[in-house]
């Protein structure tokens, strides 16, 4: 398998240097049997995740289904996968011309009678994970509305709030309004984050193996004020406060034998923030890491690969440096065919338009992520533009592609090898070789060898 142009010849050239930030192979190694990613909780007991990425290509699902319960087929169609997350908007509109709610008023009792179903076909050991957004409380499901009733845990910025209070009790039809204008977490609050953890640990209280926490560090990056008017350091006391959260309910997590991930957009310090809108966090990776410190969690890569040149590098580097430190890592790719694979065009680092199919782009990112891949890590892969309401969320638009089950690498063998530009990576596995060039956005799979 391999996409337009090889850049084994620069392997030949002796053009890539070891990459700083890569796992060696005898840690990588550790999971290559499969069983999970390695991170055991305090009892011992293996993390929920099961893995088995070197036996069979770790494929994501994340999507909802907006008219009410999965059908047969998609739960069939979501088996084939190695992990499923069910996206905040589940059965949006399956009251809509009746009582007018949002999944009936119950996000989180739809979302969990989904994980049951698919377990059911797809067997017990598959994960699944549920939603909640770490950066806005809405009226999902009745403890939300509870807690927005206290608006003194949120941040007296009424931006952006309204609909994320009323939506989802309210799909058009009802007219509802609410005299609520806050929903923002102020997580400098001590009562705020005693709330949040409170949260968690009633999502993580159904059958879900984990909790996706999404738009983890949105407010404190958010460098252009479009979600609230803190300064830099009114931003910084925020996002500290953030991480105590995340630590508090993590911790919480894993006594419950539950799996968080956290969506985030920030990056160490050497790379800083993996998208350009979210790119002013006042605290990098390392200082999350550091709060971190002993609690596992799984980090989630959102809009990945979304250009070439220097953004592409800086998030294969990030993410390879996550992988040096533990941390297991999923990444989503936006493809965008309208645009020929990325939103508004692919630009490679000559300034030249790179323009994919469908089945180029997949190649070109799922062999980027083979290169960072490391125990726990997943790949998702959606069509944006598939239909005009979810942007790429809702099931149409996440596809199981035949290439998921063609692609068997067996366990990595040497370190990733990064060129001394940072274009170009390669990395050797037991059934082959995989090389990426994000500056031209081609890549070569040659997994044909035996393990």
């Amino acid at each position: 398998m391999s996409t337009r142009t090889a850049v084994a010849r620069a392997l030949a050239a002796g053009t890539f240097l070891v990459a700083a930030g890569c796992a060696s192979a005898d840690v990588a190694s550790e999971a290559a049997s499969g069983a999970t990613s390695g991170i055991t909780s305090e009892d011992g007991r293996p993390a929920p995740l099961s893995w088995r990425g070197y036996e069979r290509f770790p494929s994501l699902y994340f999507a909802a289904e907006p008219s009410g319960p999965f059908s047969a087929e998609q739960l069939r169609r979501i088996a084939r996968f190695e992990l499923a997350i069910i996206e905040f908007r589940m059965g949006q509109f399956a009251d809509e011309f009746d009582g007018g709610r949002w999944a009936g008023g119950d996000l989180q009792g739809l979302m969990n009678a989904q994980v049951e179903r698919i377990k059911a076909v797809a067997g017990p050991d598959m994960p699944v994970l549920t939603y909640l957004n770490a950066k806005w409380a809405g009226t999902m499901f009745a403890h939300q509305r509870r807690i927005l009733a206290d608006q003194d845990l949120f941040l007296p910025d009424p931006r952006h709030c309204e609909g994320f209070i009323e939506y989802p009790l309210d799909v058009g039809e009802t007219g509802l309004t609410s005299p609520l204008d806050r929903c923002r977490w102020d997580f400098r609050r001590a009562d705020t984050r005693a709330a949040f953890v409170e949260m968690v640990e009633r999502a993580a209280a159904g059958p879900a193996d984990g909790i996706f926490l999404d738009n983890g560090h949105s407010v404190a990056c958010d460098g252009e004020g479009e979600l609230s008017r803190l300064s830099s350091a009114e931003r910084e006391s925020f996002m500290r406060g953030q991480h105590v959260a995340y630590r508090e309910a993590f911790t919480t997590l894993r006594r419950l034998g539950r799996r968080p991930v956290l969506s985030t957009t920030v990056g160490f310090a050497r790379y800083g923030a993996q998208v350009p809108f979210e790119d002013a966090c006042p605290l990098p990776e390392e200082d999350l890491l550091a709060e971190l410190d002993g609690v596992p969690f799984t980090r989630n890569n959102e809009f990945w690969m979304w250009n070439l040149g220097e953004l592409a590098s800086t998030q294969m580097l990030n993410t390879l440096e996550e992988s040096r430190r533990g941390v297991p890592i999923i990444v989503h790719v936006p493809y965008f065919p309208e645009d020929d694979g990325c939103l508004e065009g692919c630009f490679g680092v000559d300034g030249q338009r790179v323009r994919f199919t469908e089945q180029e782009f997949l190649e070109f990112t799922a062999a980027a992520f083979l290169v960072v891949m490391s125990p726990g890590s997943y790949f998702g892969f959606s069509d944006m533009q598939a239909e005009p309401e979810g942007g790429g969320w809702f099931d149409e638009s996440w596809d199981f592609h035949p290439l998921y089950d063609a692609i068997v690498t067996g366990a990595p063998v040497g370190p990733v090898r990064v060129s001394e530009d940072g274009m170009r990576f390669a990395r050797t596995f037991e059934r082959g070789m995989v090389t990426v060039d994000v500056g031209r956005g081609t890549a070569e799979l040659d997994l044909s060898g035996d393990p």
